[in-house]
């Protein structure tokens, strides 16, 4: 397994430096949500594509994947399609092999989220051989109405293999499932795998971040059973100061986490 860190850990830094900063942290490669601090869109222009595009290739950086804010479950098809479609060509001009997805809301009510389901897992057939004229893979996270591993799984059987999933660690854990029961239920599926971890907050459904090995979230226990689940793809650091700016900054932040990290996997047998 190799590891990444996700660039919204430094939301102030130029594309550049987040190219710059897997070596100097010891990663392994790169996981883009931003450039130079932003999100990235369809309307990303060309010149900053072929900026981005430059910087890994001078440095040698491998993509993990590239994160986007589709949802699976868009009632504007049409859009989703062409959005991905451009999306799709700049993550083959840098290099990633994935493009993350958001599955969205679902309805409360049985008949109405099973349809929900079908018509999201229709989609990613239909959007599958979109991404794949550029090599890319298409990986929805275990995020928003799909944090449990389960509902993902059920909307990737309605998908029919045309895509897999992203294990992000914080939102199966909020929804009391174990390491084990996730990979289980998401099997060889699971395309990408995404750490971070957190501490629970008085409240319903409150929770801070906060750096590796100091919350409740059980990031070792996952590291320590993905090779017996066959997995051997990236592990990657999110830790979101993009969205949670009272997190360190990454000068202060990648590197613990990517020494404890390595640490772990270098325990596993």
């Amino acid at each position: 397994m190799r590891l990444c860190y996700s660039n919204l850990a430094c939301p102030d830094w130029t594309f550049a430096q987040s190219v710059e900063a897997v070596a100097t942290y010891g990663f392994d490669g790169l996981e883009i949500r931003l450039f130079d601090g932003e999100v990235v869109t369809p309307s990303l222009g060309e010149s900053s594509r072929r900026r981005a595009e430059a910087a890994l290739r001078d440095a040698g950086v491998d993509v993990a994947a590239l994160d986007t804010s589709l949802q699976v479950t868009s009632k504007d098809r049409e859009s989703f399609l062409s959005d991905l479609g451009v999306l799709s060509e700049i993550a083959a001009q840098w290099g990633a092999p994935l493009i993350r997805l958001f599955g969205g809301k679902l309805p409360p009510e049985p008949a109405a989220r099973t349809d929900a389901l079908k018509r999201a897992g229709d989609l990613l057939v239909e959007a599958a051989p979109v991404a794949g004229r550029y090599g890319i893979r298409l990986a929805v996270e275990t995020h928003d109405d799909f944090s449990s591993a389960h509902t993902l799984a059920e909307l990737l059987s309605f998908a029919g293999g045309s895509a897999g999933a992203v294990y992000d660690s914080h939102h199966p854990h909020r929804m009391g499932e174990r390491p084990a029961e996730v990979l289980e239920a998401l099997g060889p599926l699971m395309w990408h795998v995404q750490v971070k971890d957190a501490v629970r907050l008085a409240g319903d459904d409150k929770w801070q971040l906060v750096p590796l090995g100091e919350g409740e979230v059980p990031v070792r226990e996952l590291v320590g059973l993905l090779p017996g689940a066959g997995y051997d793809g990236w592990v990657s650091l999110e830790f979101e100061k993009k969205w949670h700016p009272e997190l360190a900054p990454p000068e202060e932040s990648l590197g613990p986490q990517e020494r404890l990290l390595r640490q772990w996997l270098q325990t596993l047998p």
